[in-house]
């Protein structure tokens, strides 16, 4: 709801596309601005005043409204004072040309101008023609095409227009001619009519993509131009259709009673000079009595406005259509929420009511803005055996299966002497504080005593003396050495001879005497 009303135009600018209008506002003095403006081509122009009782009313609505209806048979020449209450020629010849030189719609980057210059050739060949100063095969056709096709005979920059190729040929010698024969009809000096032929000749025959002829026109117009000048162009132009001239956003006049005298001046004179010209100047009655009436005597003020178009504050109809054109289907609710005194009934005030209504509501009803989420506080440390477990328990990608290991190959035992004690490790030296008392490191295992394979042939330790044992001991050491004797089937080494025999000899002594 309020980003609708962000969008509603408290004010409209002329030339610029208006708000949606609403019918039954300021209908009647909308009928009699189009009646008053609707004049034959030929027919003098009016001053035409257009008064409200205070900004708002919809005075530049009005305005803009009239010019998209009238658009296609009248040509709407804004007049924009400068620094908001001075008005000179070279402003308004400036504002003037901007607006006729806009490209029209598909039209190929031609302009108003260029179609109201190729009617200007026409209208001022035409009594050339028919007095036979221009030479032609066919007199009557000629004048048929100049006079129902003038946009298409002066077409500069089409093969076919014979016309249009002839007289850009010999304009030096017919330009002359053509520009006396529009002073003659407009009532303007021969030096602006001449001025302005020339001008319009150069922009009309130059082609429309040329990136310099709008600024070329402008800048030789504006040149030393004065009221005659300003004059001249609205004259030659109300020869083929109705112009009208307007002033709006005058307040920059209110309480200058001499800036105001030198507008009411400057306008008089360009309707001297171009009778048929409509003037319509748009004020409030703040600045008409503070600056207008004291300065004007009652000649300019009767000029200034021969027909007074008045805008009234607005009906309970007009109230209606107002409401329901900015804000379709809610016009019933908001006028009885207006709670407006009647003197406030015009369409601005209506409008910032409105706005400020939806605004209210807006704050009143938007919805609460939703609570922020609450801090998320930081995980506590995990410790490393949980984080290990919740890790193993959370669900993983299945592994590839490991490649299969070989069995290791079994081998025969293998008689392994004792292994001697590891070398103990050496510790780094490393500077300890004093007191420090290093703890013992645990005795180390031994493995238990491995018998080593006794052999009979072994060599018997050099310093121990044979222990006499019993006949039984002796029959058991005997048999058990014999048949350690057979079953290791060893080679005696050579070297192994003399202990032999000592053994032998040993044996005879002790088992002989039995």
């Amino acid at each position: 709801m309020v980003e609708q009303l962000t969008v509603q135009p408290f004010f409209d600018v002329l030339g610029q596309a208006c708000a949606p209008h609403a019918p039954g506002v300021n209908a009647a003095a909308t009928t009699r601005m189009e009646r008053v403006l609707k004049s034959p081509v030929d027919a003098p122009g009016r001053g035409i005043l257009l008064r409200a009782p205070r900004a708002g009313f919809g005075k530049s609505h009005l305005l803009s409204y009239v010019q998209q209806r009238l658009g296609t048979t009248h040509e709407f020449l804004p007049i924009h004072p400068l620094e908001g209450s001075r008005v000179d020629a070279s402003g308004a010849i400036e504002a003037a040309l901007r607006r006729l030189t806009r490209p029209l719609p598909a039209g190929g980057g031609l302009t108003s101008l260029d179609l109201q210059a190729r009617r200007l050739f026409s209208l001022a060949l035409q009594p050339l023609v028919t007095s036979g100063e221009v030479p032609c095969q066919d007199r009557e056709a000629a004048l048929t095409a100049l006079r129902q096709r003038p946009v298409e005979t002066f077409d500069f920059h089409h093969s076919q227009a014979v016309t249009a190729h002839w007289t850009k040929e010999n304009f030096e010698v017919l330009g002359p001619r053509l520009a006396l024969e529009l002073s003659r009809r407009t009532g303007t000096s021969l030096n602006e009519s001449s001025f302005w032929l020339a001008s319009l000749f150069r922009f009309a025959a130059a082609t429309p993509e040329h990136p310099g002829r709008t600024g070329m026109i402008i800048q030789s117009a504006t040149s030393e131009a004065g009221v005659e000048r300003f004059a001249a162009l609205l004259a030659m132009l109300s020869l083929i259709g109705r112009v009208v001239i307007v002033a709006d956003d005058l307040e920059g006049l209110h309480a200058d009673r001499a800036a105001a005298l030198r507008f009411a001046s400057f306008l008089a004179s360009v309707r001297q000079e171009a009778p048929r010209v409509d003037a319509i100047v748009s004020l409030n009655d703040d600045i008409w009595q503070s600056a207008f009436e004291p300065a004007l005597s009652g000649g300019l003020q009767d000029r200034l406005g021969e027909v007074e178009v008045r805008l009234e504050p607005l009906d309970e109809q007009s109230l209606i259509s107002l409401l329901e054109a900015r804000t379709p289907g809610r016009a019933g609710a908001l006028r009885h929420q207006l709670g407006l005194f009647p003197a406030e009934f015009y369409a601005r005030r209506v409008l910032r009511k409105v706005a400020e209504m939806d605004e209210e509501s807006g704050h009143l009803e938007a919805p609460a803005p939703a609570p922020a989420p609450a801090a998320v506080p930081a995980p506590a440390p995990v410790p490393v055996a949980v984080a290990s477990a919740a890790v193993a328990a959370a669900p993983q990608a299945p592994a590839a299966e490991p490649a299969p290991v070989p069995a290791p190959v079994s081998e025969p035992p293998v008689a392994i002497a004792t292994p001697a004690p590891p070398p103990a490790p050496v510790e780094p030296v490393v500077e300890r504080p004093a007191g420090f008392a290093p703890v013992a490191a645990p005795a180390a295992v031994e493995p238990p005593p491995v018998r080593p394979a006794s052999s009979p042939f072994a060599e018997a330790a050099p310093a121990s003396a044979p222990v006499p044992a019993s006949r039984h001991e002796v029959d058991a050491e005997v048999i058990s050495e014999s048949k350690s004797a057979e079953e290791s089937q060893e080679p005696v080494a050579a070297t192994g001879g003399d202990r032999i025999d000592d053994l032998l000899r040993q044996f005879r002594e002790r088992y002989g005497r039995e």
